[in-house]
């Protein structure tokens, strides 16, 4: 065995160029790379960049339609981001063992699903960027 340290992944490509990249991913880049990404609070600065656009143009940016239904599937075989769409699938799997277990109410079933779904669809995005221009994430979610 090597005692080399491993090499950290490097960036796909360079989505400027790109064109396999759908004008709305490189809209959602775009405005990654000039405000910063979204996280769990927007900044004052992308609040301010958010306010001015049309409504349809917000929700591109904050979130992703296909994640919110797809959740890990849309992950990991269209984002490509195998690892984080193993936690979502183990998050899947252990709320449905405890409310099999449990015999959790349904309107809790239904919450959960909602909020996984808002979860995967608010992450989707920046994951891929971060993907897409840092190269390997690692288990982030």
């Amino acid at each position: 065995m090597s005692d080399a340290p491993a090499t950290p992944a490097t960036p796909e490509t360079d989505w400027h160029n790109d064109s396999k990249l759908s004008e709305k991913w490189k809209f959602r880049f775009s405005f990654f790379e000039k405000y910063g990404t979204l996280n769990w609070a927007e900044t004052p600065e992308q609040r301010a960049a958010l306010k001015p656009m049309p409504f349809g143009q917000r929700v591109k940016i904050r979130s992703n339609i296909f994640a919110f239904f797809f959740g890990f599937i849309y992950y990991a075989f269209f984002l490509k981001l195998w690892r984080q769409a193993l936690i979502l699938f183990g998050i899947v799997f252990v709320y449905a063992l405890i409310s099999t277990i449990f015999d959790l109410p349904t309107a809790m079933d239904r919450g959960f699903n909602v909020a996984y779904g808002m979860f995967c669809a608010t992450r989707a995005n920046v994951l891929y960027y971060l993907k897409r221009t840092q190269g390997g994430i690692g288990w982030k979610l």
